[in-house]
């Protein structure tokens, strides 16, 4: 199986499978994807998704992002586009690196958008892929969530966090040249930035599980969102949700 999936001009395009769960076994390959934005993809990419019925799309970006450069799926045959943001208009990331994960969860803390956009994956008919622009931030805050959910440990959530930066480093050289003002954080996926995120989510409601529910996920809804990720047998056998 394939971590890290070379379709089009995605840099930063993963699957979430494979990680180890407590109690026991790993997520399901080929169900859940994230991503940087589909963009030049081919008709032999097209059909890879396709043939894994990797089928709904969620867009985290905002409106002003999906109109500079939408989203290739949205507009393709067989494939349904959903659009999610995940900040307001007119919100933006932290401009300092000591404040990023407390940026990271003022973006999660009681947000309508972040439930709705965990409901739509949900309420998926199959396989998703799901993304903002570059693959790290919000994108990378969806994957800690539903990875959490599934029972995987908060290294494996790190490690899969952290990971954006390697394959994104080549194309934050390139902005890197054309913009001499750039943050000398941007592009960069600290494990201590979504760590210190975390910190502060359970701070307040004690664990993912519990801030999926405050936010207005049903059992119901957190039993599929867990459905896309574990197999049955693993669900059925492991501990219910706390």
């Amino acid at each position: 199986m394939l971590r890290h999936i070379p379709l089009g001009r995605m840099y930063n395009l993963r699957d979430l499978g494979g990680y180890p769960v407590s109690g026991g076994g790993e997520t399901l390959w080929e169900k859940l994807l994230r991503g940087d934005n589909p963009e030049h993809l081919t008709e032999e990419d097209l059909r890879w998704l396709l043939d894994r019925d990797i089928t709904t799309v969620v867009d985290l970006r905002s409106e002003a992002e999906t109109r500079r450069k939408p989203d290739q799926l949205a507009s393709q045959p067989g494939f349904h586009y959903f659009h999610c943001p995940l900040l307001s208009e007119g919100d933006g990331m932290p401009n300092l690196e000591t404040d990023v994960g407390q940026g990271y969860f003022r973006m999660l803390d009681g947000s309508d958008l972040v439930a709705r956009a965990l409901r739509t994956v949900a309420c998926a008919p199959a396989g998703v892929l799901f993304h903002c622009t570059a693959g790290k931030d919000r994108t990378g805050l969806m994957a800690a969530l539903l990875l959490g959910l599934a029972g995987v440990e908060r290294a494996d959530l790190l490690a899969d966090y952290q990971v954006s930066e390697t394959y994104l480093a080549d194309i934050i050289r390139q902005i890197k040249t054309k913009v001499p003002t750039l943050s000398a954080f941007a592009g960069a996926s600290k494990a201590e930035y979504l760590s210190d995120c975390l910190d502060l989510l359970e701070e307040k409601y004690g664990s993912v599980i519990g801030y999926l529910r405050a936010i207005g996920l049903t059992e119901e809804e957190l039993a599929a969102l867990r459905g896309k990720l574990l197999p049955p047998d693993i669900i059925k056998g492991g501990p219910a949700l706390g």
